[in-house]
């Protein structure tokens, strides 16, 4: 077997544990609440009923484009009728694009530095507690982190030559992340903004280029966006009242309340820092993240897009949030995980000697490996909801027992969130207010009717 087709073999083993390690338990502990109930029924309806922007945002508004709800809506078309349409298959499909995107980070990576590197650094990050957990969640944050790790992947394969369409290609990437979820735009702007100058700052190619050639890239990028965000644009002018775009978020850029860099850069690494390895609240992460940005700032400092996708990163997200006074959720930073390890890991790469760089990437690949059990154990404690599993086998006995009812109630504790029709409704039940019965669930799965 040649490198090619070890690498191949490698990146499928790869995707199988990814994929493994985030679905072997959805059908039993899947989270079925509001949200998840909402685009869930977004991804049941027929593709005439899309919506042409996002989620809601805790940043005001919805998102800047639907590219979430059709990405899920494509998901369930393709692997929902194989379960049922079930809404634990919507979190398949959130794994399924977390580990595609996993495994073309590692192949772009394993062209950077040795494969048992590459390897360390995404399983590291595929690995992570809160990572396994929220990628079998219908939700926009970690279908943002798949394609953050695509634009990832295409800015490493990019070249000084590369042609236009493939800098359109990773912009199409970025942007899309910045439309499932606005902390996409952590990684997504400063890459964006390296991808644009860096044709009038890289000199490597030897070859004089006018300045229309240097412009072509610009162009590319512009021209995505714009493409991307047609859609958005026709619901503006479609509802002109509804709210749109990151409201929240631009009114306290625009008014800062404070001026906190240190403490935003401080709060931003160690929240990211223990969204990919837990440490002890003692532990400060951000130090070390400031030495490695700065080595991979001076190392690498012809290298524009490497830059911008690691240390720009934290730039980025620590301007953001140097004038908030808002509450840090983990979950906004699941984008930034992957640009953590990398800063980390290309700043290890800087090595002068290539087999130290190769043996400590060995060493840190057994690391994680023997780590794994901890870390799939530890990410039991993020998002599951046991309940599902129990509604889900009542509402297969209620199906065939009482084809309509007139409601369903339940003996336990719920999410008040939780739709307890749901899952009846999608497997061919009817709910009449005119109906003889009620269900009523017990804890253990069994159903009365009344």
């Amino acid at each position: 077997m040649n490198e090619r087709h070890a690498r191949i073999a490698l990146a499928a083993i790869f995707f199988l544990y990814a994929l493994m390690i985030r679905t072997y338990d959805v059908a039993s502990t899947f989270l079925m609440l509001g949200e998840q109930t909402r685009d869930w029924v977004v991804a049941l309806g027929s593709i005439t009923d899309l919506p042409l922007t996002g989620a809601p945002s805790t940043a005001g508004g919805r998102g800047l484009g639907p590219v979430y709800y059709w990405l899920l809506w494509l998901g369930r078309v393709a692997i929902g009728p194989f379960m049922d349409n079930l809404p634990h298959a919507g979190g398949v499909i959130v794994a399924l694009l977390q580990s595609i995107a996993d495994v073309f980070l590692f192949i772009a990576l394993s062209r950077r530095v040795h494969w048992a590197f590459a390897l360390a650094m995404c399983l590291l990050v595929a690995s992570a507690p809160f990572d396994i957990a929220i990628s079998q969640v219908i939700w926009n944050p970690p279908v943002s982190a798949a394609l953050v790790k695509s634009a990832m992947a295409m800015a490493l394969l990019l070249t000084p030559s590369s042609p236009s369409w493939q800098v359109a290609l990773t912009a199409m990437f970025a942007w899309m992340a910045i439309q499932t979820h606005l902390s996409a735009a952590f990684v997504g702007v400063p890459l964006l903004g390296a991808l644009t100058i860096r044709p009038f700052y890289d000199r490597s190619t030897g070859v004089r280029q006018s300045f229309n050639d240097r412009l072509k890239a610009a162009m590319a990028i512009a021209a995505t966006v714009v493409v991307l965000q047609i859609p958005f644009v026709v619901s503006v002018f479609r509802e002109p009242a509804a709210p749109a775009g990151p409201t929240a978020a631009i009114a306290g850029l625009v008014n800062p309340a404070v001026f906190r860099p240190w403490f935003a850069f401080d709060r931003v690494s160690g929240i990211t820092g223990n969204l990919v390895m837990p440490m002890s609240d003692g532990f400060t992460f951000a130090i070390p993240v400031l030495a490695a940005s700065l080595i991979v700032a001076m190392v690498y400092r012809r290298d524009l897009v490497l830059i911008a996708m690691t240390a720009g990163s934290f730039v980025m997200a620590t301007l953001l949030f140097t004038t908030s006074t808002r509450n840090y959720d983990g979950y906004w930073f699941i984008t930034l995980t992957t640009a953590l390890t990398m800063t980390f890991g290309m700043a290890i790469a800087a090595i002068p000697s290539k087999a130290a760089v190769k043996w400590i990437g060995v060493a840190l690949l057994l690391a994680v490996v023997w780590r794994q059990p901890a870390r799939i154990e530890g990410s039991k404690r993020f998002f599951k909801y046991p309940q599902y599993e129990t509604m889900l086998r009542a509402s297969r006995d209620l199906v065939m027992r009482a084809p309509v009812v007139r409601d369903i109630t339940v003996t336990f504790d719920v999410h008040p969130t939780m739709d307890p029709t749901f899952i009846y409704t999608i497997l061919g039940g009817r709910i009449d207010p005119s109906a003889l019965y009620t269900a009523v669930v017990s804890a253990d799965g069994t159903v009365k009717l009344e």
